[in-house]
């Protein structure tokens, strides 16, 4: 995969990556989030922004993605192509750590921006 085991920075590798998401709003505004997100009542955990750049593998396929947030059941993320529910797939976001996680849910929001709501799979 990309020589992923022996990247030094997830940044270095993302930028070799050709299918890359966009964000849905400004960097500035994307990134300026941190800490806790406001509790919704929907939700059963809370929340926490999680503003970094990621790299998804899905069968043959790598991605670039941008995380979004987590908890202590799954990650939100923006992925570059539509997931599907109960698909799994690989996340890394530094070089020796990495996440297998199912799809729960995945919305368009525009080219090349798709929301996306995961879990995780213990191994």
């Amino acid at each position: 995969m990309l020589g992923l085991s022996h990247a030094t920075e997830i940044n270095d590798l993302w930028d070799k990556i050709e299918s890359k998401a966009s964000l849905p709003t400004t960097p500035e505004e994307f990134f300026g989030k941190s800490g806790l997100k406001a509790l919704e009542e929907h939700r059963a955990f809370v929340r926490h922004y999680l503003r970094c750049q990621g790299i998804l593998q899905r069968e043959r396929e790598t991605h670039a993605i941008y995380m979004k947030d987590c908890s202590r059941v799954g990650m939100g993320l923006i992925s570059p192509v539509q997931l599907f529910p109960r698909e799994r797939i690989q996340i890394w976001m530094k070089p020796q750590r990495n996440y297998t996680l199912e799809v729960i849910r995945c919305r368009r929001i525009r080219v090349n921006c798709y929301e996306c709501g995961t879990i995780f799979i213990l191994k």
